[in-house]
């Protein structure tokens, strides 16, 4: 805590100046009312950033559980004069008072409803589907496994697994007629070829707004069994190549592969995709799922709702960021240029791709398998990839202590290059394993149905007189 008596006023005009310049904003902004996140230029990495600012500047140290209350300029001079230790009473930074009552910016920290899916616990990184830890899941159990646990409650038994996944073998064959449509668009990124396609097959499912039981689960099989297999229809057509027919013999990992690459893959590459695809399977109401449960709770169809899915989750600030790591890889070069590159990023309050969470608050507790899987196929491979990612690892050091750890897309992009899929394949293969989890979640939603409507607190002008076309500047 900081001595009241050694921060001075002059000093805390000096913080004033301190705020402007991380946030590479004018001074005239930084007004006591100003907040985290109530403009773009104070998100969560500036956050950290001024944080450690503050401590460089004034010889403090400031906690993880301060950092997330010191939630606008007035709590922040409050604290560093000594006068205030704030305790947090929602997820801090995104409350803004308004006549028309709090504002809470992105929803975050807004619980919206009920879910018997999947348990996040930020604060101690942990991590379960159905009750069960997600490291258990991902040691012990299939995809196949785990798939069936999420869309029914319940681990499978022999007979129902097997049931189960001779149901995915048979339902994996794709339309003709889509498979035109891929050709048609052959030359679009492949998850928008995939988030048109999907759209389409609703064409093909007379039964897609039955809702029944048998309907469900029926539904809920093809989609899991059709969506690698669009993916690797397209991969196949853009190259000029007829698409590699599904190999029955196979589980659902090792058909992706081989779907996609047209040999029959290694036992290592076969456990490591089936763990990608469980550690991938769900995580909860982030902005992919909610977008799903949003158009669920319409009452629209399921293809509708998978199909919103996609195109939140391709979006740059979610899925679409595991692509943006390999980027940043390559733009590194050499493990020894890490520390200035992600020093330059810092600077400028530019993010780090891989690391940062809107929910945890140490290290994703995927990260862990998936660091382990990418440094196997590293030390088989003279790429220096891993290498450069423990590098940064490095660098980003004071970040994470500040709890701006690795989150899942950080190790997930170089296994998937070290596997030889290629970049741009990187969402797709993401959204094979969460195709389960959205289906989980769309079926909770319509079984316990309310229309998701929140408001807007209008800030804009009120009561203007309407002046005549000829009277307008």
């Amino acid at each position: 805590m900081v001595n009241p008596q050694k921060i001075t006023n002059n000093q805390i005009s000096d913080i004033t100046n301190l705020i402007a310049q991380v946030l590479q904003i004018p001074e005239y902004m930084v007004t006591d009312q100003l907040s985290y996140r109530s403009i773009m230029q104070w998100d969560s990495l500036a956050h950290i950033n001024l944080m450690l600012a503050l401590e460089t500047t004034y010889g403090v140290t400031i906690e993880p559980d301060t950092i997330v209350t010191l939630s606008s300029v007035a709590q922040i001079k409050a604290y560093m004069q000594g006068t205030l230790q704030p305790t947090s009473t929602h997820t801090a930074g995104i409350e803004t008072q308004t006549d028309g009552g709090v504002v809470y910016r992105g929803l975050a920290g807004v619980t919206f409803d009920q879910s018997q899916i999947t348990l996040i616990d930020g604060k101690q990184g942990r991590l379960q589907y159905r009750g069960y830890s997600i490291h258990d899941l991902v040691e012990q159990t299939t995809f196949e496994e785990t798939a069936f646990l999420l869309l029914n409650g319940q681990l499978p038994t022999t007979t129902e697994l097997d049931q189960f996944k001779h149901q995915l073998v048979a339902a994996r064959e794709i339309p003709a007629t889509i498979l035109e449509l891929i050709q048609l668009l052959k030359d679009g990124h492949p998850t928008e070829v995939l988030r048109t396609c999907l759209s389409a097959l609703a064409t093909f499912d007379a039964e897609r707004l039955d809702g029944s039981v048998t309907a469900t689960k029926a539904r809920s099989i093809r989609l899991i069994a059709q969506m690698p297999c669009l993916i690797a229809a397209h991969h196949a057509i853009r190259q000029g190549k007829t698409p590699i027919q599904p190999n029955p013999t196979l589980d659902h990992a090792a058909n992706f592969l081989y779907m996609l690459q047209g040999t029959i893959p290694s036992q290592q590459a076969q456990q490591i995709v089936n763990q990608i695809l469980i550690l991938h399977a769900d995580h909860s109401a982030n902005a992919s799922t909610f977008a799903a449960r949003v158009v669920a709770g319409t009452r629209s169809d399921w293809y509708a709702a998978l199909t919103a899915a996609i195109a939140a989750f391709a979006g740059p600030l979610h899925g679409g960021a595991i692509e943006q790591v390999i980027a940043m890889i390559q733009a590194i070069g050499t493990p020894e240029r890490a520390a200035d590159y992600v020093a330059n990023l810092q600077a400028n309050n530019q993010p780090v791709m891989g690391f940062g969470h809107r929910v945890y608050q140490t290290e994703d507790p995927r990260a862990r398998h998936l660091r382990k899987a990418a440094q196997a196929l590293s030390a088989q491979s003279d790429n220096n990839y891993y290498a450069i990612l423990e590098a940064v690892v490095q660098a980003m050091r004071p970040y994470m202590a500040k709890g701006i750890d690795v989150n899942v897309d950080f190790y997930a992009s170089v296994i998937y290059h070290l596997l030889g899929i290629p970049y741009d394949l990187f969402v797709p293969a993401f959204i094979v394993g969460r195709t389960v989890g959205w289906l989980a979640q769309i079926q909770e939603q319509y079984a316990n149905n309310i229309l998701i409507r929140p408001l807007l607190a209008y800030v804009g002008p009120i009561d203007q007189p309407y002046p005549a076309l000829s009277q307008r500047q």
